[in-house]
């Protein structure tokens, strides 16, 4: 029998074995391809500035899914040697070559990705009018997208995968060829060594995550006086928390449980002395997989809390960019009564006019690279305070209290059409139209919006007094808002108003249409995040799934034997699902604390507060883990204890 034909009948009688990571390969294969025909659809072309948000989160996250494959068949590829490494130790002493085993065994990884390519690319083609719809939806488009299959997207797949495919045959085909028989016979009685106590390296991994997690908290506040953008502090972020984990785990955890061990009261209870000894004296070699758990559990939550987060922010954010149905300024009053006929003879309703009054400034402030000077406008606290008590954002009473300057102080109100800050400048020394002031807070809140003309300019908040003698040196203007009824269903109205004014470019926003366009730029971002969260819990399943049952394999021999010196099997399921609870919940509890720390990075760089996001999250990812440990525990102790004459050729 040829190798081919050897390896497909392999492959046909372990297609049960197979048959978690083929569904997980498959449904990532779909999903992949749904990515890369975002980039080659032409249909989407006709969206014009729409479609270059779609594809920014397409690229993101295929550059993203790509590095997941790779890890996620890398972890199956290594547990489904461990757990066949007898059957190779078989095929040796019939005399087969190595070179021919491990011949064989490439093909069958070959064959086994080859399958689930050809089925995962048909289910990406069918449900691709699904994802495009769901597209559309997220990014409230009028247009449907119509079916295509982008021959391009299909190659460049099918190139990737191929390419994945082949490293990981290559891969076992070394592994195979470089495997003795003398270690395969002598593996189950290998005798397992403690791991180093590394206290320095320990000590460092904590140090690294709690200084990941300040920084995080502080991002737009370095301690330090470090001159650093929001970029740099996150790649410093991420870094730490990569080395800090990979420390923890490989260190500071084998410093924690080796102390326990010592504590004969609380390791002689039960059965833990089993547990706790197994999971020490796997570290060293089961660590890394441990902080990829964390990372990816983290990746987890900020994808999915991240997506609720600008779902909310786009939801919220048009109240800031468009704090009134309709905005204009700079109109004499004939058009200002142009305006109200015009809304008079519609099927909208006016339901509230205001007034606010502000004047055009400049302000200068020392920064890291020199002196620098920019327009302004100026209003004062009462302005602000009639203002957001018409439009009621949450919480504006406290907004209120928070942001009320004494005479020496200022308060910034960040022009609408920010939505990432890299830098704060609270605390700093402002000068005002040649006045003195020490900036007390910036602020995101309604109150200018996203006009052509001035929105572009930070407002500055003084005093009521302040204002009146800044006023002597400065021209006011007014700025006019009008709340209407059915403000999201306005654009036709907005479109007779700008026929009547002047330059309604810079001079005229409204509601409508800031909502429509927060969405094109965040709806794409919020729906594939969502997508990637799926990916990434997927991801952190498979890694524990292939590093759990790999522990397994490796104590079955042990559990047999305990048995037969009288150990019962309650006491054997209680071990596993301590041992088992150690080597998933401490990743993934690290992994939420990583996640919640990214979230909280975001407030500061968006200026809003995402709780409600980040709870959401956390709780979906306690309440999927806590099933998804339920069923690893119990698929543990049946391979380890009721499996092992299932498993005892395997």
């Amino acid at each position: 029998m040829n190798a081919f034909k050897l390896s497909w009948m392999l492959f046909k009688n372990n297609l049960k074995l197979y048959r978690f990571y083929l569904t997980v390969l498959i449904l990532t294969t779909a999903i992949y391809y749904n990515f890369l025909a975002v980039n080659f659809n032409p249909y989407l072309e006709v969206l014009g500035e729409q479609s270059v948000f779609a594809r920014a989160a397409s690229s993101l996250c295929s550059i993203i899914l790509f590095l997941t494959v790779l890890s996620f068949m890398s972890h199956a590829n290594n547990f489904f040697y461990k757990l066949r490494y007898k059957e190779i130790g078989t095929y040796m002493l019939m005399g087969i070559p190595g070179g021919k085993i491990g011949t064989v065994f490439a093909l069958e990884s070959i064959l086994l990705g080859g399958a689930a390519v050809v089925t995962g690319l048909p289910l990406g083609l069918l449900f691709s009018k699904l994802f495009f719809m769901l597209l559309s939806k997220a990014m409230i488009l009028d247009t449907q997208i119509p079916f295509y299959i982008p021959p391009k997207a299909i190659g460049l797949l099918l190139l990737i995968l191929a390419f994945i495919i082949l490293l990981l045959g290559l891969k076992n085909y070394r592994m195979v060829r470089s495997s003795k028989l003398i270690e395969i016979l002598n593996a189950a009685r290998k005798e397992q060594k403690l791991p180093k106590i590394r206290w320095i390296r320990g000590i460092a991994g904590v140090i690294c995550i709690a200084a990941a997690y300040y920084l995080a908290l502080n991002i737009l506040d370095l301690p330090f006086d470090w001159h650093m953008n929001f970029m740099q502090a996150t790649v410093l972020i991420l870094i730490l928390v990569c080395i800090g984990t990979y420390f923890f785990f490989g260190s500071f955890l084998a410093i924690v449980l080796n102390a326990l061990i010592q504590k004969k009261k609380l390791i002689y209870k039960r059965s833990r002395l089993v547990s706790f000894s197994n999971t020490l004296f796997r570290l060293g070699t089961h660590y890394r997989s441990l902080a990829m758990t964390a990372i990816l559990c983290a990746a987890t939550l900020a994808a999915f809390s991240g997506s609720l987060a600008l779902k909310y922010f786009a939801d919220t954010n048009t109240a800031v960019e468009a704090p009134y149905s309709i905005t204009y300024y700079n109109q004499d009053e004939a058009t200002g009564q142009k305006i109200r006929t015009i809304i008079q003879a519609s099927s909208h309703q006016i339901l509230a006019e205001h007034a606010s009054h502000l004047l055009i400034g400049n302000v200068s402030y020392s920064h890291v690279y020199g002196k620098r000077g920019a327009t302004c406008l100026i209003t004062s606290y009462s302005e602000v305070k009639k203002s957001l008590r018409l439009t009621r954002p949450d919480n504006y009473q406290q907004i209120l209290k928070d942001i009320e300057p004494r005479d020496s102080e200022t308060v910034s109100i960040l022009h609408s059409n920010l939505i990432f800050s890299g830098t704060s400048y609270a605390g700093q020394d402002f000068m005002i139209q040649g006045r003195p002031y020490t900036l007390k807070k910036e602020v995101k809140i309604p109150f200018i919006g996203e006009l052509g003309g001035i929105g572009q300019y930070d407002t500055y908040i003084v005093t009521d007094k302040q204002y009146e003698q800044l006023k002597g040196n400065g021209q006011e203007m007014t700025l006019y808002g009008i709340n209407i009824s059915d403000p999201a269903d306005s654009l036709s109205l907005v479109e007779k108003i700008a026929a009547v004014m002047k330059n309604p470019g810079d001079n005229l926003n409204s509601y409508a249409g800031q909502y429509q366009y927060k969405y094109y730029l965040l709806g794409a971002f919020y729906f594939m995040g969502l997508v990637m969260a799926i990916v990434f819990m997927i991801s952190t399943f498979s890694t524990m799934y292939f590093k759990i049952l790999s522990d397994a394999i490796l104590d079955r021999e042990q559990y047999k034997t305990l048995m037969k010196i009288g150990m019962t099997e309650p006491e054997i399921a209680q071990s596993i699902y301590t041992q088992v609870g150690i080597s998933f919940i401490l990743p993934v509890l690290l992994g939420i604390l990583h996640g919640i720390m990214a979230i909280k990075a975001l407030e500061s760089f968006i200026h809003y507060q995402f709780t409600g996001s980040i709870l959401t999250g956390v709780g979906v990812l306690i309440l999927v883990m806590t099933g998804f440990y339920l069923f690893i525990s119990k698929k543990y102790r049946d391979m380890a204890v009721k499996g092992w004459e299932n498993h005892a050729t395997a």
